[in-house]
């Protein structure tokens, strides 16, 4: 069985935006930028707000989103390679704050990490073709 190796197959870039908001702002039009579409942000963040939540113990950020992105023709492309590949779909950054720091991150599994998990060489060529457009997004990201 193949694992998924946390200090290898997660990739995490730090900036220092001018807020948060603007960071969130610059990958969502990079990912776009890059022919993928934004299906979902979840606000995890907003748990601050709602108090009948009633949390008890520390939580180590101050911001957490986990952005959600598809490009439907390497969606399709990965899956006619395994149906199985959709389990890893769509495509996910985390964008995160800790507490008290200007500092913020962004991460994400390499699609080379779940492509392993099914020992195709044709799978794992599109997922390297994904994982390449997630580091430009990073990359390119202008703020």
């Amino acid at each position: 069985m193949r694992t998924i190796n946390v200090g290898q197959d997660i990739t995490t870039r730090t900036y220092e935006p001018e807020s948060f908001d603007t960071l969130l702002d610059d990958l969502t039009k990079e990912i776009e930028v890059h022919n993928y579409r934004v299906t979902r942000i979840y606000d995890i963040d907003n748990i601050f707000g709602q108090a009948e939540r009633a949390i008890t113990h520390a939580i180590p950020f101050e911001r957490y989103k986990i952005v959600e992105f598809c490009n439907l023709g390497s969606c399709v492309e990965l899956i006619s390679k395994e149906l199985l590949a959709g389990v890893f779909m769509p495509l996910r950054f985390i964008v995160y704050r800790k507490p008290d720091a200007d500092l913020a991150f962004i991460s994400f599994l390499k699609p080379s990490a779940f492509a392993r998990q099914f020992d195709s060489p044709p799978l794992t060529a599109v997922a390297l073709e994904l994982e390449g457009d997630m580091i430009d997004v990073l990359e390119e990201m202008a703020f």
